[in-house]
Formats: C-alpha cells, structure tokens, sequence
C-alpha cells in the first residue's frame, strides 16, 4: 500500500513538475539552468531533485510524445524555447472572446512603430499559443469586423530609453524634468520640471506623458502654475530627463478650473447629439437648432485645440482668457491668408 502511495505521489509531482516547465517556458527561453531554477521555485524545492539532467530530459521528452509540444534548444543563444502547445491546449475562450482578440490583432500589426506595440503583439501570440489547434486554426481565418485605426507615424519612434525614463518616474511617482522643444516657442527649447502620472497613446499616431506642470524655464505667462499638460514624447529632447529626489504627493495637484460657454451652429447642433468633450457638461438645444454649451476646463490651449475643429461653427462665450486665446489664433491666421 506505501509503494502504491508513493507511486502516486511520484507520479502526481513529475505531472505538476511538467506542467510548471510549460509555464516556465511559456514566458520566454531559458538555458537549462534557469529552467530548473524556475520549476523548482514554483514547486517549492519539490521539482528537480537527483540526477537533474536525466529528469529534465525524461521531461520535454514526455511532453513532445504524449501532447506533441515542441520545444527546441537554441544552440547560438543555449536555450529551451517552447514553439508549439501541441495538443496541451491550457485554454479556450469562447467565440466573443476570439472575435475580441481578432480585433486587437487588426488593431496592433506585427511591425507598429508605436512604443508597446511589440509586448502587445507577443501577448496576443502567447494567448493563441495556449488554444487548441482547432480553435487556433479558426482564428487564423477569423476576419476582424472591428479595429482601431492607429497611425504609424515617424514622429513616434521614440527612443527606448526616454520611454523607460519616463515609466519609471510614473511608477516610482517621482518628479522628472526634461527639456521640451515646445511648438508655442518656435521649437525653442524650454526646461519643464513636472509630476508624471500617465503615458497616453492616440490614434493619429503620437505618444503623450499626461503630467502637471510645476516649474517651466523661462517663465510661460500662459500656462498657469500648477496645470495638467499633455507632452509629446518626441518633442522631449533625448538625454536631458533627469528623475528628481522629490516624492509625489498622494492626491495629483489641482489646478486653476474655468468655467467654460460656448455656443455651437445649427449646422453641428441641429441633430440634439453634440458631444460631451469637458467634463461636467451640461448642453442646452435652442429652437434654431443652435446649442450651448456650459462645462468646466483646467487646460485653456488644450480646451482652445478641442474647439477649432468646430471651425467657424463655434463661438466661445466665456471665459475671458479663452476668448482672446481664440482671437490671437484668428488674427495669426487671417494674416497667414491674406499674406498669402
């Protein structure tokens, strides 16, 4: 009855022991040493016992022949990397979850220039590894209905380090200061010295660090002290981040807020479906069609960038800083027109 016991026992933990090796190797190859350093760190001391080298390979050889996995040994780089699950199949998903994954693969194509891109390409790729090979097979043939239509522009190809600078100073919540090549300066190059809370990407193609301005050098009179900034990541110039000994505080500083009025033409109004793009909007429909809207903003340049796409459709009301925000931008562009 002992030896019956035992067998079972030894029998459960080379199966656990098997199991823990594909999900070791499911995070990327590793030489033979740090496979079994990884297996016996998830098994807690209970993996790779003994004559190590002959149990490891009694193992892949085991999983090639009972579940077709196929692992290959790397001979430039000397190690084990997992190519193919096999019949192992450690999950499936059902067909909205599939059509969800379809979706990100349309949206993130092999080859994106955008920071990130390629970790979201190798989670994709991990997720299908672990699907049977039917379900696999369907997805290949899967057309996405919907994607996400996000440029690959130039302008985005950021260096690798000022990305990692930048995460860093977020998940350490220190404050970075860096040098800023701002378009509102001629391209001069202006210090910033900030609170980082977040990297944003939009579709047309450009990387963002939402953070609160603290300190600017030389002094910008418009932009007021604190206030949240979205900053071009390529417009940071490469070298000059520097992460600042000073601790973030809990809450994010808050700035000045604007009540913000403005009203929209029939031509974009008539419809009743005008778009909430401030927060605490509160939208009235007038019987010409025309609308008005009242809602609250920190940022005027960026509240100013959101309305002009309204064109001539748009007239802002108040406040008062944003009213001549907007004549300033009308003046430079008449005179662009009528120059030209």
């Amino acid at each position: 009855m002992t030896n019956r016991g035992g067998t079972k026992r030894s029998s459960w933990l080379i199966f656990r022991r098997r199991l823990a090796l594909v999900r070791t190797l499911l995070r990327g190859p590793l030489p033979r040493e740090g496979l079994i350093e990884a297996v016996n760190q998830d098994m807690q001391g209970q993996g790779y016992v003994g004559d190590v080298a002959s149990a490891l390979k009694h193992d892949l050889d085991a999983l090639k022949d009972e579940y077709g996995c196929r692992v290959v040994y790397q001979r430039a780089s000397k190690r084990y990397a997992l190519e193919h699950m096999g019949d192992l199949a450690l999950l499936d998903l059902p067909d909205t979850s599939l059509e969800a994954l379809a979706f990100l693969e349309a949206s993130f194509p092999e080859g994106a220039a955008l920071p990130e891109h390629a970790s979201i390409r190798d989670l994709l790729d991990r997720v299908l590894l672990l699907l049977p090979a039917a379900r696999r097979e369907q997805q290949r043939g899967r057309r996405a209905i919907l994607s996400l239509q996000i440029s690959d522009s130039p302008a985005s190809r950021i260096e690798p380090t000022l990305v990692a600078t930048v995460k860093r100073a977020i998940v350490q919540r220190q404050e970075l200061s860096f040098a800023y090549r701002s378009p509102r300066a001629d391209g001069a190059t202006i210090q910033h010295r900030v609170a980082p809370y977040e990297i944003v990407f939009r579709p047309e193609g450009h990387v963002y660090l939402d953070a609160t301005l603290l300190e600017v050098t030389p002094r910008d009179p418009a932009a007021p002290i604190p206030s949240p900034i979205h900053y071009r990541l390529d417009r940071m110039v490469p070298g000059s981040l520097v992460l600042l000994p000073t601790v973030l505080p809990p809450l994010r500083p808050q700035p000045a807020a604007y009540v913000l009025r403005y009203r929209l033409a029939p031509d974009v109004a008539r419809r009743r479906d005008v778009a909430p793009h401030f927060p605490n909007s509160e939208i009235i429909y007038h019987d010409d069609g025309s609308a008005t809207v009242t809602a609250i903003t920190t940022n005027l340049w960026q509240a100013r960038q959101t309305l002009l796409r309204y064109g001539s459709a748009c007239t802002v009301l108040e406040p008062a800083e944003l009213v001549e925000l907007f004549r300033s931008a009308i003046r430079k562009m008449t005179a662009n027109y009528e120059s030209g």
